[in-house]
Order: structure tokens, then C-alpha cells, then sequence
């Protein structure tokens, strides 16, 4: 056989081209998370511009970790879904460390939150709340005081990733009769920031929804915070003639541990709209405390209080609901266990749901049943990924399914503690962008 031509040696002893660094960034800004992070294992050159910090603040993030409390010795954790490890030094106080199930390179994010301002007094301790897209709210609460049954001395919004932060004062909520709870969320979409046309410091500022809860858990009052304005604000108008009182005949219960989701810049809450049925809507709030609207949850072939929501999280863009479902007439057995269901909001304007996995509790737990929040808990479905993360209670491990492998994976040991209502871990999506609402200061404010 012939060898190559003259010019097929010539063309093959020649250099590649090489695309200048700026190509290659601009093109790297106009990947999704996932390609990008593929990006990085072509070359050394390559990973070095993704992860340099003068370009970085440019890309696309996805869930970098988690952010998990450590209470004495601490415990174990992988470094990469794919690569078990590391141990994590001893710890002899309450704090938090990063566990990384993405291979991010250094440096890793402070989980330990120690750029944030010291307490002004004795026996208050930060509570993570919430997190979003980078950003993370925080109670100062009292000695062991829960923040949701008792008013936090104060309210911080940071980003780990900058070591920016903004002190927020309390509500002026104050537990009665009508109002014996409080859980305050965080509205923030740093997406739909990116897309705005607004200049960079009217950019990145975040709301925060508080929904005052009366000894039936049915919410009676909502304010907002504004970190625009510094300014709490009464909405409990824009609650009832937002919509609720149309649909919620007098009461509006908040699913305790199914997380929340923000989606076209509301926050979206699984919600018992008429205290009969359990939850059966999927309810979006917007900064001004508003109901946008009420979608229906996905209930087909489900008998009634044979089920229950578990989790709602958003990814790929699109809102995901898992629910848990006994089997007909709830006798368990191996043949038929409980089921986690996972729906997927293909249409968000036609409330159109589609199920997009079902995998039994033997394959997930080992267990023919597990009881929620109690023996587990979800705590994130990944942005970008067929992946959701357990905390299983028995044994403080964070745990990863694959939905695409049908595999279980211990990703941390997250050490002693775990008591229900104990801080769980939170995941962590990096946010390099300043933040017009993160002052490192302390802001004014009025309650309106």
C-alpha cells in the first residue's frame, strides 16, 4: 500500500492551530454548565482559563458541593462522586465544612462562613435557612432557639465564593396565637439576573419571603425584604388578592421539609391549598409576596393519602417534583414497597407534568419503607444532571442516585448529630459575579 502524499505528511507534520485564549473564552461563555465542566478535561490549558479566576465570574456554574454542619470528630467525605476519600480533620466545635461531588479545583469555598461579622452578643449562633444560585441566608439565633418558632436576633445573605455578605435586621415578627411560626425563604436567580438589561448596581440584588404560619401550619401574614430598598414590607394584601383567597378556602399549609424552587423569578412552594387532600399545588410566590399562580401537582393513578410530597427542586431549567407512593391499599412488602416518583414540569404555562423516574426504596435505602424526615430526607436534585441527593438519618450519610444508572453512591459521612429539624446539607452552586446586594455592611431599613 502507498504511503501519504507530500502534502497529507506535510499537512500532518504541521502545528495544530491554535485558537487564541480570548476565542476560547468568549466560546466558553456560551456553554451550559455541564459542557463547560467537560471543557476543562481537554487539556491543562484548557482547565486552567475555566477555572482562572480573571474569567471565571464569565461562566456557567453548576452544584459544585454541599455545605454540611460538623459537630465534634466531623467524618469522612468523597471528593468526587466518582473518586471515594479525604479526611476531613478533627473538629472539636459546631461549624460546617465543604464536601465536593464535582472535582472543583481550589481553592474550595470557606464553608465555615468565618468572613461573615461576629456575633454583637453571647449564645447567638448562625442557622442556614436557605440557598440560591450561590448565595446563602442565615439566621443569628438565640443559643439553641429554632429560627422558625423563635425571632432571629437577625437575617445574613452571603456568597462564599466572594466573601461578600449583607446584615439583614429582623421582621418584627413576633410569635402569637395567629402567627406561632415563621420560615423565611430566599428569592434569587442569578440566571435571570445575567439577562437583565439593567447596569451592573441595580444587578444581583435578592428578596426574602417570610410567611407567618398560625398553630395549624396554614399561613396567615407574608412580608418581604428587598435588599434594593433595605426595607421589610407587610404583603399580606398581595397574598389574599394575589390569589390565595380564590383558591385556598382560608388556608394555604406549607409542606415542612420539601425544599422550594425559584422559576420565571418566583418561589415556587408545595402547598395544601384546602387542608382536605394534602398537597395538591405547586405555588408560585414573586418578590411582592403575590400568588402568581397554583399548579396542580401530578396525582395520576394515586389513591388518595397514598402518597405524599417529598421534594421540589428545579433542573435544567425546568421544576421537578418527588413524590412518595405506598402500594395499592398500603400493604408493604418486597414485592411492593414504597416508590419514590420523580415529575419533571415539561410544560411550566400548560401545568403539563411528566414522569421521568420511579425507583423502588429497596434499591434506594435497602429498606421495604423509610419514614420522611424522620429516616430521610431529600436535599437536592442536581441543576444540571439526572442525579438527587439523600441525607440518610440512620447513619448521617449523604447519599447520591443516579437516575441514569439506577446506583446508590455515599458521597459523605456526615459525623454525629442529626436530630429531625437539624441543619441539613446545603448545596452549594458557585456565584463569582459582585453582588450590588452584598455590602459587607450592615443596611438600613424600615419596616413599611
Amino acid at each position: 500500500m502507498a504511503g501519504p502524499g507530500p502534502k497529507l505528511r506535510a499537512a500532518a507534520a504541521a502545528p495544530a492551530p491554535c485558537i487564541p485564549d480570548d476565542a476560547l473564552v468568549e466560546m466558553f461563555g456560551l456553554l451550559p454548565a455541564n459542557s463547560l465542566h467537560r471543557f476543562k478535561c481537554v487539556s491543562k490549558a484548557w482547565c486552567g482559563l475555566v477555572t482562572d479566576p480573571l474569567h471565571r465570574q464569565r461562566f456557567a456554574q453548576t452544584l459544585a458541593g454541599f455545605l454540611c454542619r460538623v459537630d465534634g470528630d466531623g467524618g469522612t467525605e468523597s471528593s468526587r462522586l466518582t473518586r471515594p476519600n479525604a479526611t476531613v480533620p478533627e473538629r472539636k466545635e459546631t461549624t460546617r465544612r465543604f464536601v465536593n461531588v464535582s472535582g472543583m479545583a481550589e481553592p474550595h469555598p470557606d464553608a465555615s462562613l468565618s468572613f461573615l461579622p461576629p456575633p454583637d452578643a453571647e449564645g447567638l449562633r448562625d442557622v442556614i435557612l436557605d440557598a440560591r444560585d450561590g448565595l446563602v441566608l442565615l439566621a443569628r439565633a438565640r443559643g439553641h432557639e429554632p429560627p422558625d418558632l423563635h425571632p432571629p436576633a437577625c437575617y445574613l445573605v452571603c456568597n462564599p465564593a466572594t466573601a461578600r455578605w449583607a446584615w439583614v435586621p429582623g421582621s418584627g415578627w413576633v410569635p402569637s396565637a395567629s402567627q406561632r411560626t415563621a420560615l423565611t425563604y430566599l428569592l434569587f436567580d442569578a440566571a435571570a439576573e445575567e439577562e437583565e438589561e439593567a447596569s451592573p448596581p441595580h444587578r444581583f440584588h435578592f428578596h426574602l419571603l417570610q410567611f407567618r404560619l398560625d398553630d395549624m401550619d396554614s399561613v396567615r401574614a407574608v412580608h418581604t425584604y428587598a435588599s434594593a430598598d433595605g426595607a421589610w414590607a407587610d404583603r399580606a394584601g398581595a397574598w389574599v388578592h394575589g390569589g390565595w383567597r380564590d383558591w385556598a378556602r382560608g388556608m394555604a399549609l406549607i409542606q415542612p421539609g420539601t425544599g422550594a424552587a425559584v422559576a420565571r423569578g418566583a418561589l415556587h412552594l408545595v402547598v395544601d391549598t384546602d387542608g382536605t387532600s394534602g398537597p395538591n399545588n405547586l405555588v408560585a410566590v414573586d418578590a411582592e409576596g403575590a400568588t402568581r399562580r397554583a399548579i396542580p401537582l401530578p396525582r395520576r393513578d394515586v389513591a388518595e393519602k397514598d402518597w405524599h410530597s417529598v421534594f421540589v427542586g428545579r433542573s435544567r431549567g425546568r421544576l421537578h417534583y418527588v413524590m412518595c407512593v405506598r402500594p395499592p391499599h398500603g400493604r408493604l412488602s418486597e414485592e411492593e414497597p414504597l416508590r419514590l416518583l420523580v415529575w419533571v414540569l415539561q410544560d411550566y404555562d400548560a401545568g403539563e407534568w411528566v414522569l421521568k423516574h420511579t425507583v423502588g426504596f429497596p434499591e434506594l435505602f435497602g429498606r421495604i419503607a423509610c419514614q420522611f424526615r424522620v429516616e430521610y430526607s431529600v436535599v437536592a436534585v442536581h441543576p444540571d444532571g439526572n442525579w438527587v441527593f439523600f441525607v440518610r438519618h440512620w447513619d448521617r450519610k449523604l447519599v447520591a442516585y443516579d437516575m441514569d444508572r439506577r446506583e446508590v453512591r455515599v458521597v459523605a459521612d456526615l459525623g454525629p448529630g442529626g436530630d429531625v429539624g437539624d441543619e441539613l446539607p446545603t448545596p452549594y452552586v458557585p456565584l463569582y459575579s459582585a453582588s450590588a446586594g452584598l455590602t459587607n455592611a450592615s443596611v438600613g431599613f424600615r419596616v413599611e
